[in-house]
């Protein structure tokens, strides 16, 4: 398979050392792991400190770009809507706040998470019919680390912890029995259309034309978080904007 260039940006606090010791455990998990089950691969290419804030321009790669919460306000104010639907050429990007996590934690979990779900469904636009009964109709939100989002369910590659992902085999009704089939990379999911805890995943129902979560425990109503894969679905096409930001690849 052709693997997608990637530009992986540096536009945080981070040392460069720092994100290309977590790019290589991030090109480990999408070559050996994500893509023999999902058909995609990738190639990951560090974009520095420097060159991120030069305004050097990757018109041929889709974007990961690093950054920490306080440089993207301290720079657009509250205006960030609309910053991270495309790159400046128009391809896929994804933005990660490194700088908002727990204590202790790694920020390759969440880099990776958000580069695996850019891959399976780079528009945000792929979702899963499901009609568990007579009454009900669902479409479930084709985003494959949600499930399993949890820090405890991440994994190891070259020393640096990596989202967990599931595989197809969850978003089919009709998978084998329980046991006999995987439905993540690590084998802690074992039944279709399940989440692990402090997993979640995107449900519409056309009945209400509406979003929920569907947690473990339960489905849920919430607010759209601005920059969120499910506001972006939530946004119609025309309304899409390319990105000005000088971070953008």
């Amino acid at each position: 398979m052709k693997a997608i260039q990637i530009a992986v940006v540096n536009a945080s606090g981070l040392a460069d050392e720092d994100v290309a010791g977590g790019l290589a455990a991030m090109q480990r998990q999408v070559s050996d792991d994500f893509a023999p089950v999902w058909g995609v691969d990738a190639e990951l290419h560090l974009v520095t400190r420097e060159q991120a804030f030069s305004g050097a321009k990757f018109a041929d790669r889709w974007g990961l770009v690093l950054e920490d919460h306080e440089l993207v306000t301290a720079r657009l104010g509250n205006h960030v809507r609309g910053y991270h639907d495309r790159t400046s050429a128009g391809l896929p990007i994804a933005r990660v706040m490194v700088d908002q996590l727990e204590p202790g934690q790694d920020w390759t979990l969440v880099a990776s998470h958000e580069l695996l779900e850019m891959l399976a469904d780079p528009d945000c636009d792929a979702s899963v019919f499901r009609h568990p009964d007579a009454n009900t109709v669902v479409f479930y939100a084709r985003e494959v680390c949600d499930p399993c989002a949890a820090y405890e369910d991440g994994y190891e590659r070259c020393g640096r912890t990596v989202s967990d992902f599931v595989f197809p085999a969850w978003f089919q009704t009709a998978s084998p029995k329980r046991g006999a089939t995987r439905f993540d990379e690590r084998g802690l999911i074992d039944a279709p259309f399940t989440v692990r805890p402090h997993g979640y995943i995107g449900v519409f129902q056309p009945a209400t034309s509406s979003w929920v979560l569907q947690k473990y425990g339960g489905i849920v109503d919430f607010e759209t978080e601005v920059g969120s894969r499910i506001e972006r679905r939530n946004t119609a096409d025309s309304r899409w904007l390319d990105s000005d930001m000088v971070t953008s690849p």
